[in-house]
């Protein structure tokens, strides 16, 4: 046969490649191995932790949870200042005398499921998971009342997942240990419920007179309502959040089938009845302004409850130096360093000390007596209007911080800002002057223009970021002079003047150093440090300030080393009920050294057509007591080095005519007080200083942004004069 003739050797097979697998298959398949293998670390994770949660079994002293122990407060030298716990009517029972409608109130508001976990509550945590889930925070716990009882007991208030599963660990092993019933003994007979009562039976002695099985459905849900927030819940402190909160118990005791619903209804009717003679609380502390802050910081920002402070052992340490809080507390007994009243009404005040670079707070003062423990603490807790005191920190160092030199001039004259039309508090206008000079003097015109060229949302920003408590609402031009919807108080202020102090570094303020449990763990939070203002910033600020107590407003506050400060005066309101009437509602002086920061605060709590300050200004009694106060806090002392402070005075601006209207006036030599000085603080002289050379002044700033510009000050905010 014939070959063919492109063939050229024995004819060869061709052997098929394997088709590949799709891309899709590859992937799928890859994926199936990852999923795998975190599904099989997930088993291996659950398999241990199942193991370690039925092997590691702890062993539990039950006296441990008997009765709360004594905690003990310390001062920054480490010296012991008081102790904390409840009086002693310490009543415990046995559960067999609770009666059964406040232990059902109890489970109601803290843990319905209690006879159904082991525990701890998974459906509670998922539910709670779920609520806080669509709430966007952590609006709803899942703790049980065992939980309770071991977080009091042994843990701390940490919001760890270590902790929360130790929390459960011990919980589900408490109950294996002692059972159910006594869990819920303990838990009654332990719980805080404020007014220095722990369990039922001493609270509800404290709260109605009467024995637990003398209470009605209403008190056992009022009481039972208590425990989840004592300070807030309790009747004493609040009787309508207590009626509130007690409605709620009642309600869920209807939803989980505890009582009828007519029955509810009647209890929901009956009037609260309080105990007319409440045992008294304990002997007053020593420095009892101080404390009561060192408690409210320890449960509004540590975390630690009521019940750990009064009875969990505990060892706190504070920053409170003795010497110079005494030295805070007999100013405040002198009635020379306070205007007269009218009347029996006192002009009241308030203190607050800070170490700038620490931010501890040294002394506080709340008021001129101390009336009420854990009342109302004015150098805390108080909201007032600072006045020209709030300028440096709301207008100046931010303008400082975007270029603009304590030479700049800034104009001084009837000015309308798009409806606002602020004033003097002089009702003079000086044409030109420099920054200094508007500082030094405090004068109004200057500070608000400057304010809105460099933006009200720096300055609101900047007081923001010291953690002053203002709102949206004080984002407008009356912010330039201390025209707050609500206001500061003197801690505030002296934590906002600390940055300054501070070289432009703001510290958390802090009454606490640390809070040590009965296992020696620490329990207090450090305070945050956040670097606000320049350094340049800081020293130029010092500078003008340190003028203002040489020849400005503050000439009262002087001092045998440098210091540096800004009165604030805030007048009477435009309402009808001060029509006819001159006067004053706040003053204040802040001021500082390398060493202290000092707030003060004078005014009525309450002011009226007769109840106001009358020839009384921040440059007054208020720069007086900063005076006596600072030369003695100072005085043992070690100084400490600082670049902020001139100790060569800069010379007071010299008068320049400018037109026919204006008159020279001599200003007064350094280190001279000036002649015939008013009592009352003026906002300026009438001098008149040049602009600076044009290499030294900032460019003109460009217009604001329409949503930068302000709109007329509303009914919250009044025009009210203030220097």
């Amino acid at each position: 046969m014939p070959v063919p003739e492109n063939s050229t050797g024995p004819i060869q097979k061709n052997t098929p490649t394997p088709p590949q697998r799709p891309w899709w298959r590859q992937l799928f398949f890859g994926l199936g191995l990852i999923f795998l293998s975190i599904f099989l670390g997930l088993v291996a994770a659950a398999g241990y932790t199942t193991y370690w949660f039925i092997t590691d079994v702890p062993q539990f002293n039950v006296d441990d949870f008997a009765s709360p122990t004594t905690s003990f407060v310390y001062d920054i030298n480490g010296q012991p200042i008081c102790e904390l716990h409840g009086p002693q009517h310490r009543i415990p029972l046995p559960l067999s005398k609770i009666p059964k409608k406040l232990q059902t109130a109890v489970l109601a508001a803290e843990d319905v499921r209690f006879y159904d976990h082991p525990g701890f509550d998974i459906r509670g945590i998922l539910r709670a998971l779920k609520s806080n889930y669509e709430a966007g925070s952590i609006q709803e716990g899942a703790s049980t009342i065992t939980q309770q009882l071991i977080k009091n007991v042994y843990l701390g208030p940490e919001k760890t997942l270590n902790r929360k599963l130790r929390e459960i660990h011990l919980a589900y092993h408490l109950e294996k240990q002692i059972g159910k019933e006594r869990v819920l003994e303990l838990y009654l007979n332990r719980i805080y419920f404020g007014e220095g009562a722990y369990g039922v039976e001493a609270a509800a002695r404290t709260y109605f007179d009467k024995s637990v099985n003398d209470l009605t459905v209403a008190e056992c849900a009022l009481l039972a309502g208590i425990p989840k927030n004592p300070s807030a819940f309790s009747p004493v402190a609040s009787l309508d959040a207590a009626e509130e909160r007690r409605n709620t118990v009642i309600s869920q005791l209807v939803t989980y089938g505890f009582i009828p619903p007519d029955q509810a209804e009647r209890a929901h009717k009956e009037p609260i009845r309080l105990n007319p003679n409440p045992p008294e609380k304990d002997a007053h502390y020593p420095y009892p302004f101080f404390i009561d802050e060192v408690l409210r910081e320890a449960t509004r920002i540590h975390g630690i409850s009521e019940d750990q402070l009064f009875g969990g052992g505990l060892r706190i340490y504070t920053t409170l130096d003795r010497r110079v809080q005494k030295l805070a507390e007999d100013a405040f007994t002198d009635p020379n360093l306070f205007p007269q009243s009218v009347d029996n009404r006192p002009v009241e005040g308030a203190l607050a000390a800070v170490d700038p670079v620490t931010g501890y707070v040294k002394a506080l003062v709340g008021g001129r007596t101390y009336e009420e423990r854990r009342g109302f603490n004015r150098a805390t807790m108080m909201q007032r209007s600072p006045g020209s005191a709030i300028k440096p920190l709301a207008v100046y160092a931010p303008a400082l911080e975007q270029g603009w030199s304590p030479n700049a001039t800034l104009p001084d004259e009837p000015m309308d800002f798009r409806g606002y039309r602020p004033n003097n508090y002089d009702g003079v206008f000086r044409g030109q002057v420099t920054m200094r000079q508007a500082v030094a003097q405090s004068i109004n015109l200057p500070a608000v223009w400057l304010l809105d060229r460099i933006g009200v949302r720096s300055a609101f920003d900047t007081l923001r970021t010291l953690g002053l408590p203002i709102s949206e609402k004080d984002s407008n031009l009356a912010l330039a002079l201390g025209g707050l919807d609500k206001g500061v108080s003197p801690l505030d202020m002296a934590r906002g003047y600390a940055a300054l102090a501070n070289g432009g570094t703001a510290v958390e303020s802090r009454t606490i150093i640390q809070v040590y449990g009965p296992l020696d763990r620490p329990m207090a939070k450090a305070p945050k440090k956040i670097p606000l203002f320049q350094m340049s910033t800081a020293k130029q600020m010092t500078s003008m300030l340190q003028d203002v107590v040489r020849y400005g407003t503050g000439r009262e506050a002087r001092l045998s080393r440098p210091v540096a400060g800004k009165t604030g005066t805030s007048e009477l309101p435009p309402l009808p009920i001060f029509d006819g009437v001159k006067g004053n509602r706040d003053a204040w002086f802040v001021g500082y050294t390398p060493e202290l920061v000092t707030a003060v605060w004078m005014g009525y709590d309450m002011t009226d057509r007769r109840h106001y300050l009358n020839r009384v200004y921040g440059g007054s009694y208020p720069a007086r007591m900063f005076h006596l106060f600072m030369e003695g806090a100072l005085v043992e002392m070690e100084a400490r080095p600082s670049e902020l402070f001139t100790s060569e005075p800069v010379p007071a601006p010299s008068a320049v005519k400018s037109g026919a209207q204006e008159s020279p006036s001599s200003s007064p030599q350094q280190g001279t007080q000036p002649e015939n000085q008013p009592e009352t603080e003026k906002s300026g002289s009438t001098d008149v200083v040049p602009s600076p050379p044009a290499d030294k002044k900032p460019s003109e700033p460009a217009p604001l942004p329409l949503q930068e510009r302000q709109s007329p000050l509303s009914p919250l905010s009044p025009t009210e004069k203030r220097e």
